[in-house]
């Protein structure tokens, strides 16, 4: 889309950016809201952006573009991740603007996908002359986590969606008997929004496993002090308590049911550990420990 870069070149200088509106119209000066993502990742929040361009045609290329650009608040994050992208986007008669991703929407799940459906389909439906939206990928019409065919949206479908409330898989990795591995479990949760899906997972491996043959990977007592998500890396702050070895447990398999548990999230790539807010040198005189980590298939058990 030739567009949408030269708006993006043109956005990166001139961004109108206001105090936030809670509005779901453009207000009488023509402000629109483009929506974006909390910072714990949970909902999506918006800030007024005032357009520049007037056929509805120029303005869903550029309330896109501002979308990319990403919002003015330090806190808040992308909603449409850069990774995902648009092939094109056409009206049919019946004022349905239908937007065709490539496949790299497919690596959007979960809550991460209903947030990024949720905050361009409220940005794109103030749009006058816009009255349906509908997404395709690759040609085809998007299906939803159960395979039912989402169809024909409108911002109104998302108003008690801007907390997402849907039942979520986790991937969760524990010990195995010996401690020298890891056993994935999942586990599906009622997610509400309440709290990031990061600190969910923090807090059930604190919690340890619930079924048979799996084993603590994380020293009673901790406690998560913080998680923050900034580009593809997670930053965990943890308590001193989790510098105390768990008898019978490898270093590595502690270390590893953390990131291997946080990375399969989407948009998750690498974790970072604080301990007290401060970065470490070593883990337990064994483990370099003030990089970034990054997911260890080798060490769960029966991968190939």
């Amino acid at each position: 889309m030739k567009r949408i870069l030269t708006f993006l070149l043109i956005l990166t200088t001139v961004v109108l950016f206001t105090a936030c509106d809670k509005t779901d119209k453009p207000d009488e000066d023509g402000g629109y809201n483009i929506y974006f993502l909390d910072g714990k990742t949970s909902k999506i929040v918006s800030e007024t952006y005032f357009a520049m361009t007037d056929t509805k045609e120029e303005i869903v290329e550029e309330l896109l573009a501002v979308m990319r650009i990403g919002p003015q608040n330090v806190l808040y994050k992308k909603a449409l991740p850069d990774s995902v992208l648009i092939k094109e986007y056409y009206f049919s008669e019946d004022n349905r603007l239908t937007i065709n991703f490539d496949t790299t929407y497919n690596d959007l799940k979960g809550v991460s996908e209903v947030l990024c459906r949720a905050a361009i389909v409220k940005t794109l439906g103030q749009i006058e002359g816009v009255e349906y939206i509908e997404f395709n990928v690759n040609g085809q019409s998007l299906m939803d986590s159960n395979g039912v065919l989402v169809g024909l949206m409108t911002d109104d479908d998302f108003i008690d969606s801007t907390e997402a409330e849907m039942n979520y898989q986790l991937s969760l990795y524990f010990a195995n008997r010996e401690g020298n591995a890891l056993i994935e479990t999942k586990t599906n949760i009622y997610y509400t929004g309440a709290v990031s899906i990061e600190e969910l997972i923090i807090k059930q491996l604190i919690n340890g496993p619930t079924e048979i043959g799996m084993y603590d990977t994380i020293p009673r007592g901790t406690i998560l002090l913080n998680i923050t998500h900034k580009d593809d890396v997670c930053i965990v702050d943890l308590n001193e308590k989790f510098l105390e070895k768990l008898p019978d447990v490898n270093e590595e398999v502690t270390i590893y049911s953390i990131v291997n548990s946080l990375v399969e999230l989407p948009g998750i790539n690498k974790v970072q550990f604080l301990i007290n807010g401060e970065s470490r040198d070593m883990y337990l005189n064994k483990i370099q420990f003030d990089g970034y980590f990054e997911r260890k298939l080798s060490l769960i058990e029966g991968a190939k």
